[in-house]
């Protein structure tokens, strides 16, 4: 069966001071019950796909190299058909910067990404801690993909356009859809990623 690898979101910071001063400003509702298209992107590919969809390590305050652990755990379940991608925002840090500097087992057929960063400026109470990476080296990543989408919206007060901006800059084979009113994409569904994931399908 073909494979789907998604991460759904983390946070980084650069210390310890600013995590908790992260954590006392942020707002939390224990009632809050609504949904995400990262619900409903699973439960709409799981019929057709092998979904592997693991909780990253201290993914409210993460570090580059307990991510790369624990992903790596995933490398051995990889089977012989085709591998999709999917990353959601500050976390696409990661998986640029583990593609910049290492050679993937398998080739990735598309991978998608949802509101990505590109660095700290311009975020806001957070940074991308140790998930820097070398925008030369982007080339290594764009070498190792088919087909590279990204999903920016114009109106997201959390990620500045220009960071979807700056990858296409470094990565020119990316297909970009911009969109201007989906804020940082806090919405239930997300019709335009599943439309493509199934027009680019092998």
């Amino acid at each position: 069966m073909k494979q789907i690898i998604f991460i759904r979101w983390g946070e980084a910071f650069d210390t310890e001071e600013q995590y908790l001063d992260y954590l006392k400003k942020r707002k939390y509702d224990p009632f809050d019950q609504s949904k995400s298209w990262k619900d409903w992107i699973e439960w709409a590919l799981s019929d057709k796909y092998e979904m592997m969809a693991p909780v990253m390590p201290c993914k409210q305050n993460a570090t580059y190299v307990a991510w790369k652990i624990w992903f790596e755990k995933l490398l051995p379940y990889l089977n012989e058909e085709e591998l999709i991608v999917i990353w959601s925002s500050l976390w696409w840090t990661f998986l640029a910067k583990y593609l910049s500097e290492n050679t993937f087992p398998k080739r990735i057929s598309q991978l998608h990404l949802v509101a990505p960063v590109f660095g700290s400026e311009g975020l806001v109470d957070e940074t991308i801690g140790d998930f820097a990476f070398d925008p030369n080296k982007l080339d290594t990543m764009e070498k190792q993909v088919d087909k590279i989408f990204l999903y920016a919206s114009t109106d997201d007060p959390l990620v500045p356009i220009s960071h979807c901006e700056m990858y296409k800059k470094y990565v020119p084979s990316t297909e970009v859809l911009i969109f201007q009113n989906r804020w940082h994409f806090f919405q239930p569904a997300l019709p335009e990623l599943l439309e493509n994931i199934g027009a680019y399908q092998k």
